[in-house]
């Protein structure tokens, strides 16, 4: 086995260029029991993806040393069908569709509505077959949760 985590791991990447918030939501998720790695730096990010198997990322538009957007792009390489979800203070239509070109699942305004982020995790590391082929689907679409 490699520095990769095993299949039954999955692991939450929490991007976000204010180190704060990405501690803030990743100890939330923390709390839910779920693991995740927050970090405000894109490289470090990219790090991550390297070693432990991802179930999810959620990305911030703006990193401290890239933005979210070019982030996303290198994650779709490596892993996809990683279902992302991007957040922004930045309320510009054309970052968004910007980001939804991506192929995002979800686009949250900060601050982040912790409790419309628990239920797209919960839809995603959901057991049910039907769920997870719904997220699949939607984020091929940008679809909401």
């Amino acid at each position: 086995m490699s520095f990769r985590e095993s299949a039954g791991q999955r692991w939450i990447l929490v991007a976000d260029g204010d180190e704060a918030s990405a501690r803030s939501v990743a100890s939330f998720l923390l709390q839910a029991r779920l693991r995740a790695f927050p970090t405000a730096r894109g490289v470090e990010a990219m790090r991550l993806v390297g070693r432990f198997r991802l179930g999810l990322a959620v990305v911030d538009v703006e990193l401290l040393d890239m933005p979210g957007c070019d982030l996303v792009r290198k994650l779709r390489v490596l892993e996809p069908a990683l279902p992302i979800v991007m957040t922004t203070s930045d309320y510009s239509p054309a970052t968004e569709v910007q980001a939804r070109q991506l192929g995002i699942i979800q686009y949250l305004h900060k601050p982040i509505d912790l409790q419309r982020l628990d239920r797209v995790v919960s839809r995603i590391f959901s057991p049910d077959p039907e769920t997870a082929a719904r997220i699949t689907v939607a984020s091929n679409g940008g679809g909401a949760a």
